[in-house]
């Protein structure tokens, strides 16, 4: 019996030994006379580096040693260039944090250009942002059920055919018969508002951060009705986001209509395949080879990041809506969720792939 309280003793003592070096491992790391790098994969002045420039001032001050903070824009490829210089070519040291949106979707819709494994990259937090989808009054709808039985055809604008943001109201209005054209070749959002106005288009829809600055003064003017939202995913549940509560999901419209045995339908399923895809809007990642120590702390540090209220109140100023945020392990549940998904449904990704071939 002493003798097996021994071991269990020596045994304690070396796990508490591991977890003091382990911790102070973690305390040591310092980007003192540093500069960190947040590499966007887009141009100057897109959403995401609009939104990292406004987030930047007050990064630096929560990472340990206070580095001197920059972006690095890396475009081409639609994100690819830059995603796939992270994984492969970054430094190992942490000093480059890439700001990804369409990691996610790239490895579906463009498996042939991604050179890098999504379930190997890993997560130090990001930002939750849903669409929202719009009609015009022309429609003669008032809101997403009325979809249902609509006698018009709908002109449904969108940048590419490719675009996965596009693709839920077009399964919606694929489940729901509704008949309708894909509009494709405007150059963005601005466009497709500016069409709608014209008469081109009676329908599209839109980033949360566009709704509240571009959309909301047209739907207060009359010209269009927001009819249904993305929304967000919430420990493994897709529900409105709350800076939306008025306007329903796709998903509950399409169950409202058809029940719950749409659920097993293959439309269904790739429409909750696409809200799981979009569940980290934007978000931070280090390529796998950077130390356990330094994601540690550099997740650590991206979390009392998000939490800054001064940040937070500069945000919601400068662009127009509250802040949500997931820290590093809420970001990776969703990828580890969405890595899942691929795997288990391939019907859905195949319908996925489909979409993005014609309209």
């Amino acid at each position: 019996m002493k003798r097996l309280s021994a071991v269990l003793v020596t045994a304690i003592v070396a796990l508490c030994l591991v977890f003091a070096s382990v911790t102070q491992t973690v305390a040591e790391v310092s980007f003192k006379g540093k500069t960190v790098a947040i590499l966007i994969p887009y141009s100057v002045g897109g959403a995401a580096d609009i939104m990292a420039r406004q987030m930047l001032p007050f990064m630096g001050k929560q990472i340990p040693g206070d580095p001197t903070m920059i972006i690095r824009n890396m475009p081409g490829g639609g994100g690819i260039v830059g995603e796939n210089w992270v994984y492969n070519s970054a430094p190992a040291d942490g000093t480059i944090i890439g700001q990804f949106s369409t990691s996610v979707t790239d490895t579906i819709f463009k498996p042939d250009k991604v050179k890098f494994e999504l379930a190997k990259l890993r997560w130090l937090g990001g930002v939750r942002e849903t669409t929202i989808a719009f009609s015009s009054k022309e429609l003669g709808i008032d809101k997403g059920t009325d979809l249902a039985g609509l006698k018009k055809k709908v002109f449904f604008g969108t940048t590419s055919i490719q675009s996965p943001r596009a693709m839920l109201p077009r399964l919606l209005m694929r489940i729901l018969d509704v008949d309708h054209k894909v509009v494709t070749g405007y150059g963005s959002s601005g466009d497709m508002r500016a069409a709608i106005r014209r008469g081109e288009l009676t329908m599209t829809n839109d980033s949360q951060s566009a709704y509240f600055t571009a959309v909301e003064p047209m739907v207060k003017e009359g010209i269009v009705v927001p009819i249904a939202q993305e929304g967000t995913v919430q420990d493994g549940k897709i529900v409105r986001d709350p800076r939306l509560p008025d306007i329903p999901t796709y998903f509950e419209i399409v169950l409202e209509l058809k029940g719950e045995s749409i659920r097993k339908d293959v439309r269904f399923r790739a429409m909750e395949t696409l809200a799981f895809l979009a569940g980290v809007r934007r978000g931070w990642v280090y390529a796998p080879r950077v130390s356990n120590a330094t994601f540690d702390a550099m997740a650590a540090s991206f979390d009392r990041f998000l939490k800054d209220p001064d940040m937070i109140a500069h945000f919601e100023k400068a662009i127009g809506f509250k802040l949500i945020s997931l820290n590093a392990s809420q970001a990776q549940a969703i990828i580890d969720r969405v890595v899942e998904i691929q795997k288990s449904d391939p019907e859905a990704i195949e319908l996925l792939k489909a979409l993005a071939q014609k309209p």
